[in-house]
């Protein structure tokens, strides 16, 4: 175990970390509190500075923990002091959880309630950041409501086993498009549910896993769907803090709740909506793709059309109106533009 943590990847993302967050004064007193005569003053001469920069002084400690052994007993000692107070000020270690899925990534978990490490031998189907959070501990997350529009219709109308199997197929292309972004399922009941991204690219990633699943709609329906009528999904998103808990449905979230009101009050079928806060959270040429779409509760929401903005092909069928010949459009995500 002490072997593996001391991997040049886990160190040099402690050295990083450690120096982004912890002050020359503050590296000393970590030290200290494992080796009582710790010191850099040697080190300070070789550079002839009255103090090193925090990344070298990091840098120098990490050297200290790896030759004695006790890598292991840093990084638990950096998740205890999280949220603590360390020499007067209390730490928001920012990148703990970062620190924690690359850990994870050479085959390390770790245990909170034991402040033990473990050898993961089998990865779970879920993303590895979820089993870097903590439980009760507060986090920002992407929230995505995801619905199959008219799901519900279509079990009225068509054999029920049909429609569960074919609602169960969409199901895993969501969940298939949610793993390569990262997102985890927090709920699903059937005809939709909730997607959860995390992590500083969250907002950018939730929309490329919305992106994506209505991309990948066309040869969906194509091939796996038995019925004359296309099925459609439709996408709200939010982004916010939340209490984390291992039991998704006790988590009580204002934006989860606004994600699921955009998805069901403000979006049409085959289209993605974001809040304000997702809208700031991207960066310039993605927020391009956005328009305005108006306001819900007090807050400005915005949406995109992949289709529109693929110029998607269409199927055109006459159909006599008031007896004039009106062109209905068949919209076909994904194809080429005309």
């Amino acid at each position: 175990m002490e072997r593996t943590l001391n991997q040049p990847e886990i160190t040099h993302r402690l050295i990083e970390l450690i120096g982004d967050n912890f002050s020359y004064e503050e590296i000393i007193v970590i030290g200290r509190r494992f080796f009582p005569d710790f010191d850099i003053r040697t080190e300070e001469n070789q550079f002839g500075r009255l103090r090193l920069p925090p990344h070298n002084a990091s840098a120098y400690l990490i050297e200290v923990f790896r030759d004695s052994g006790k890598i292991p007993d840093l990084i638990r000692f950096l998740i205890d002091v999280d949220c603590h107070s360390l020499n007067g000020r209390e730490i928001r270690f920012v990148g703990l959880e970062e620190l924690l899925v690359t850990i994870q990534r050479c085959g390390i978990g770790y245990d909170f309630k034991a402040r033990e490490f473990f050898l993961v031998s089998q990865r779970e189907d879920r993303p590895e950041w979820e089993e870097c959070l903590q439980e009760g501990k507060e986090y920002d997350f992407a929230y995505v409501s995801v619905d199959i529009v008219k799901s519900s219709r279509m079990t009225r109308t068509e054999e029920r086993a049909l429609v569960e199997r074919l609602v169960g197929a969409l199901f895993d292309l969501v969940k298939s498009s949610a793993s390569h972004y990262g997102g985890s399922v927090w709920s699903w009941q059937g005809d939709g549910g909730m997607i959860v991204f995390f992590g500083p690219k969250r907002a950018e990633q939730s929309i490329l896993f919305s992106i994506e699943a209505l991309g990948l709609l066309p040869v969906f329906n194509i091939g796996e769907n038995p019925f004359e009528n296309r099925v459609s999904l439709r996408f709200g998103i939010d982004t916010g803090k939340a209490l984390y808990k291992k039991d998704k449905g006790s988590i009580i979230s204002q934006n989860i709740n606004f994600a699921a009101h955009l998805e069901k009050k403000c979006t049409n079928i085959d289209t993605i909506t974001i809040s304000d806060l997702v809208l700031g959270a991207l960066g310039e040429k993605k927020r391009s793709f956005f328009r305005e779409g108006g306001t819900l509760e007090g807050r400005r929401y915005y949406t995109f059309d992949p289709c529109g903005f693929f110029q998607c092909p269409a199927t055109n069928h006459d159909v006599k109106e008031n007896g004039t010949r009106k062109t209905r459009r068949k919209r076909l995500l994904g194809g080429r533009g005309q």
